[in-house]
């Protein structure tokens, strides 16, 4: 049983639900009732879309890990799990059916919020996930911005069904833009730490990959061009995260503020750090690990706003 939750990333589908449900309930909830108004959807078919987002995200891994499996053996060869403790056959079957299911909970769910073409979504998502791991991720950075929007989707698709499901009962959506935009912001943020991390994952992967043939920027740039990448890109993030604080200090929201300073601002700075100093591959897969945690505090910011949220604080983004 091990073996299989290891083959789906376990907490990494523990991590998608919990900033899916944090999103729903600590960010839209109460910023619909301050409007008097309730989900559209039931709780029964968002438990459906946090279902149909982690079957699809285990289905990635389940097929990533499959094909890349040449580049595991030099990589991470005392982590391999295909061909040794699941066969091969029984990954691609998983990842068949996780997918299929889904697909169908999402084109259920596209019926439910009364906006079919979303159903297109939930056939893109897997077939991204498809494309990435047999040709994509082998790409010149295309792999990370595949994973980067991916992990985007993981916020973004919560408020899309939502508001779609509403404008089908009739209800000007337009006047919820705040919550739109706190959806645009921590989905923006996804992005641009998922973005990072898989770049220093790709360092950290670079001789298995130099040896397989993949073309990612460290192979096809260096280690020290990419390196420049990832702190521009983590400046990118300081000041964007600032601007954020900017806009929160104005408004009285002490709190968050420091919490985002402690938890983000100065992990980012220390990050740049030690993205200067690293040289071994452990150096690169503790960035990594770094990089992840500041990601998760950041998201995690969404329980403080919903404490200001359910106290009333007038907030317009």
């Amino acid at each position: 049983m091990m073996s299989y939750l290891r083959l789906f990333r376990w907490p990494n589908l523990i991590i998608v639900a919990a900033i899916q449900i944090l999103f729903r309930y600590a960010i839209i909830q109460p910023l619909l009732k301050h409007q008097g108004v309730d989900f559209a959807l039931t709780h029964f078919d968002f438990a459906l879309l946090v279902l149909a987002t982690m079957l699809i995200t285990a289905a990635g891994y389940a097929i990533n890990d499959y094909f890349d499996l040449r580049t595991d053996r030099i990589n991470k060869p005392g982590k391999i799990i295909l061909g040794r403790k699941i066969s091969r056959r029984k990954a691609i079957l998983f990842h068949s059916v996780f997918n299929i299911l889904g697909v169908l909970l999402g084109v259920w769910l596209s019926y439910r919020s009364g906006y079919w073409p979303m159903a297109f979504v939930f056939v893109i998502v897997p077939t991204l996930l498809w494309l990435y791991s047999v040709r994509y991720k082998k790409k010149f950075l295309m792999g990370n911005i595949i994973v980067a929007v991916l992990a985007a989707f993981v916020v973004g698709i919560i408020w899309a069904l939502e508001s779609a499901a509403l404008a089908a009962k009739g209800i000007d959506v337009e006047e919820f833009s705040v919550i739109s935009s706190f959806s645009h912001i921590y989905a923006l943020f996804a992005f641009l730490s998922t973005f990072t991390r898989e770049i220093i994952k790709d360092i950290e992967d670079i001789k298995g990959d130099a040896k397989t043939g993949c073309k990612t920027m460290p192979v096809v740039s260096g280690i020290h061009s990419t390196k420049k990448l990832i702190i521009f890109l983590t400046v990118i993030m300081i000041l964007f995260v600032a601007w954020m604080q900017i806009y929160l200090l104005r408004r009285d929201f002490d709190l968050i503020f420091a919490y985002l300073l402690i938890a983000v601002q100065i992990p980012f700075i220390l990050m740049i750090n030690k993205t200067l100093v690293a040289k071994e591959k452990a150096d690169y897969h503790h960035l990594s690990l770094f990089a992840k945690i500041i990601m998760m505090t950041g998201i995690f910011s969404m329980f403080l706003f919903y404490f200001y949220l359910q106290s009333g604080f007038p907030l317009e983004i």
